[in-house]
């Protein structure tokens, strides 16, 4: 080969070769995702939660053909649910499952702690649901600290686990003489001061060593999932529904404006089919864990009658429903009033 067709073959190689290489770029280039995020997410690993979270991501991710990836980072190691609300309002993850930060914003309490604004999880369901009218107050007051809520995640109605039941448990007009943790919030105290307990505000970390000590007699704060941690220290669970116990599916408002209305009906229509799901199972989940209580740990399950869930429902918001008008302001509390179908006293 003279030098002349060998110059021409070693430029043929090197166009082939760039034509080559400009093809894995552009592929490259489409392969890239639109939007990489951060989606927090504290609940363990392999918890519902973190399924609901991760089908969440992946349902996103097939829709829009990979432009939009979201990392599901689980366990808190981001930050607890306080930390990654705040770290949502300012952009630093796109994404959350989180419970609202009323200690941010008492306005908030509707999303975290709101005695008996509901009374069983079908009430729940219908104020929470992506129609309901506790779900749009939510998301007007989210959206004032940059925040679209997307869709709830239900954890269920609390209760209280106790040492021993008390007697007329079902009269709050009774003093039942027990120290109960509560939730270091003033909401949470009042209730259960209104149901006849001596409120006792401690810290979740510390409550089972609270009980252990004698310093309460028992806890809430939660379906009865949460009383499973208290196996060993307690011997009865009382369903007092006192409030609806929810986390939720969060974006912040700068990313959701961005997007095209078709991405953000894909990711409002996958939030609300893992949010469907979690309805689904929440009740399930609530029944699985009294009866492992009962058949497992020998405890006392108590379930109230609608007529005594009413009463106990009335006389704490006679009692408390004041005292979250001056937490929330008026204007929520008539959305609430009307709302919920309580009529004002």
């Amino acid at each position: 080969m003279n030098d002349r067709k060998r110059w021409a073959f070693t430029l043929l190689v090197l166009f082939a070769l760039a034509l080559t290489l400009g093809t894995f770029v552009q592929q490259a280039e489409a392969a890239k995702p639109k939007y990489q995020w951060r989606m927090a997410q504290v609940h363990p690993v392999d918890s519902d939660f973190d399924i609901r979270a991760k089908e969440f991501a992946r349902k996103v991710f097939e829709r829009t053909d990979g432009q939009i990836k979201i990392d599901v980072f689980s366990g808190g190691v981001l930050g607890d649910w306080t930390e990654t609300f705040e770290m949502l309002m300012r952009g630093t993850i796109e994404l959350n499952v989180a419970q609202a930060n009323s200690n941010f914003d008492p306005k908030l309490n509707l999303a975290y702690y709101f005695p008996y604004v509901v009374k069983d999880i079908e009430e729940a369901k219908k104020a929470y649901g992506p129609d309901g009218w506790a779900f749009d107050i939510i998301k007007d007051l989210w959206a004032t600290h940059n925040i679209k809520a997307l869709a709830v995640l239900p954890i269920g109605m609390s209760g209280v686990s106790l040492s021993k039941k008390p007697d007329n448990y079902a009269d709050p007009t009774v003093n039942k003489g027990m120290k109960v943790r509560v939730m270091p919030i003033k909401p949470c105290e009042a209730t259960y001061e209104a149901l006849g307990y001596i409120p006792t505000p401690i810290p979740y970390a510390e409550a089972y060593s609270a009980i252990q000590t004698g310093i309460a007699d028992g806890q809430m704060g939660g379906p009865p999932f949460q009383a499973w941690q208290f196996k060993d220290v307690n011997k009865v669970w009382i369903q007092y529904n006192d409030y609806f116990e929810s986390w939720w599916f969060s974006i912040n408002m700068d990313v959701w404006n961005k997007l095209t209305p078709e991405e953000q009906e894909i990711i409002q229509q996958a939030a609300n089919e893992e949010s469907l799901i979690r309805w689904d199972n929440v009740a399930k989940e609530d029944e699985e864990y009294r009866q492992k209580l009962h058949n497992e740990y020998d405890w006392e399950i108590v379930i109230l009658t609608p007529e005594e869930l009413e009463n106990c429902a009335k006389v704490v918001r006679q009692k408390v429903w004041p005292k979250m008008e001056e937490l929330v302001g008026k204007d929520i509390m008539e959305r609430v009033y009307e709302g919920s179908g309580v009529p004002r006293q």
